[in-house]
């Protein structure tokens, strides 16, 4: 089995009013839309705007590994345990 392409995402059009700093249907890498979407949180929030910093919705994702597809010692947050294999959690 080869290596999986690598993840993207990218804005639906009909969401492009609500992310003016993104071009719909350019796709992206996560980490850069990440940036993006973080600065824009701490921007707004600076205005006294508080939104939502990520609604997986307006969004389409590809490549990457599907999801449920994780191996089972795979973390999604630093805070998460690991499941265990045989188990007795």
């Amino acid at each position: 089995m080869g290596e999986s392409e690598a993840r993207e995402v990218r804005l639906k059009s009909e969401y492009a009013e609500e992310y003016p700093d993104l071009e719909p249907g350019r796709w992206l890498r996560p980490s850069d839309l990440a940036a993006r979407l973080v600065a824009r949180t701490h921007a707004r929030r600076r205005l006294s705007l508080h939104t939502r910093t990520f609604n997986p919705l307006h969004f389409e994702f590809r490549g990457g590994q599907r999801p449920g597809k994780r191996p089972p010692t795979a973390r999604t947050r630093a805070t998460d345990r690991p499941e265990d294999p045989a188990g007795d959690s």
